[in-house]
């Protein structure tokens, strides 16, 4: 049983426990397809994506998981932070062994950085030493039959761990069910901010946010978890701990919920740059983006280009000089979600940089829906697109430049 069918079995197992969700990346090293002797099926491919490139302190782990399967691990431990991250080392056949004890000590090796680690490997290549390790290690190993199905065999506690962007960033997508780009349906931040304060309004949300914010409530719900102000899970919405404190803000600013919403709905259809006419609004959807990892990361490679005054903010440019620092930042802020792009972007284990000289590879969320909302919280100084047709690299439009407001 090759390695990526074992990981592929375990991703499964780890991300779904029948009622909840996790997320799951694997490592670029599986966007291969051939594994040794044996050819990967592009039905495993698609079963271990989405795939980028994970660098932990300890090296690359096969997969990162945040919001693991509570079947997998010991759930009567202090849940010590939120949500739960854990690393997945797998193993598979190499000629007639499995390196069982490796998989095992390099799961334990990210435990700095994640608070659980898994080993994935054959049911069949375990033997007692090798549980002992793991129990001492107090790393879960996972046991893979021929059929795909997955054993617990040990379960594992969960520790603590630093934070980092990288993994913060995988904690955010799982709390909000997937990437901020994909998620952002409109181009005004208006609309989730409103959301929020419906949710937190007496009355029926959906209600009181088609009266007073859009008639497409899926679209402005979408909007507020993607900036992280409600979650939905399987469930009724409800605010997020930011979403919390950004009702309270705006409950303050304007002398109660109800009258926030009004001050939304005079700005129904209204193209107007949200911090220049409603600071308070601005401001909160401003501090919701900047929560989001990879945004930071961008506006430090802004600033960076700033400094240097070359000017080059032409959107080509701005993705290169990301991808070179946070390569896998680039690729979930700039990179269409198509698979084959992905595939070529990570060809060899390798950022491939012309990637980013095609303009059909964008992804066009992010040209739009989430430029809008670095604008409209003052962060860029432009929009952005309104198709992907429109970007051009022979142009030097407004439209298709990151230029970063007041750049310190």
């Amino acid at each position: 049983m090759i390695e990526p069918l074992v990981l592929a079995a375990a991703k499964d197992f780890l991300v779904t426990d029948g009622t909840e969700h996790g997320y799951a990346i694997v490592d670029a090293q599986f966007l291969i397809s051939q594994w040794g002797e044996t050819e990967v099926a592009d039905e495993t491919i698609e079963r271990l994506s989405p795939i980028n490139a994970l660098n932990l302190s300890a090296g690359r782990p096969d997969a990162l998981v945040a919001v693991p399967n509570p079947d997998a691990f010991e759930t009567s431990t202090e849940q010590v932070i939120s949500p739960l991250l854990c690393a997945v080392e797998a193993k598979g056949h190499s000629g007639d062994s499995v390196n069982v004890a490796e998989a095992i000590t390099q799961a334990h090796a990210h435990l700095d950085e994640v608070n659980l680690g898994f080993a994935a490997v054959p049911r069949q290549s375990v033997k007692p030493i090798h549980r002992r390790l793991a129990g001492e290690l107090d790393i879960g190993l996972l046991l893979v039959d021929e059929a795909e199905s997955v054993e617990v065999a040990e379960k594992p506690r969960a520790v603590g761990a630093s934070t980092t962007p990288s993994t913060e960033t995988i904690r955010f997508h799982a709390r909000i069910g997937g990437d901020v780009p994909s998620k952002l349906k409109k181009n005004h931040p208006k609309n989730a901010v409103g959301y929020a304060l419906s949710v937190a309004a007496d009355g029926d949300a959906e209600t009181l946010c088609e009266e007073y914010v859009i008639g497409t409530t899926s679209d402005a719900r979408l909007d507020a978890e993607a900036l992280g102000l409600v979650a939905t899970g399987s469930g009724e919405p409800t605010l997020t701990p930011k979403g919390t404190e950004s009702v309270r803000t705006l409950s303050y600013c304007y002398d109660g919920v109800l009258p926030a919403l009004e001050k939304v709905n005079e700005y129904y259809g209204s193209q107007k740059r949200l911090i220049d006419v409603e600071p308070a609004m601005g401001i909160v959807a401003r501090d919701a983006i900047l929560q989001y990892p990879p945004t930071q990361e961008l506006l430090n490679v802004l600033d960076n280009i700033a400094e240097e005054g070359s000017e080059k903010f032409r959107v080509d440019q701005v993705a290169k000089r990301l991808a070179r620092r946070r390569p896998e930042f680039a690729i979930d802020l700039f990179l269409s979600t198509d698979p084959k792009t992905r595939r070529d972007a990570l060809r060899d284990q390798e950022m491939r940089l012309d990637v980013f000289d095609r303009e059909e590879n964008y992804h066009t969320n992010t040209l739009f829906q989430y430029k809008a909302v670095l604008f409209h919280t003052g962060l860029l100084t432009s929009r952005g697109l309104d198709t992907l047709a429109d970007l051009d690299f022979s142009e030097e439009k407004d439209s298709q430049l990151w230029i970063p407001e007041d750049s310190i």
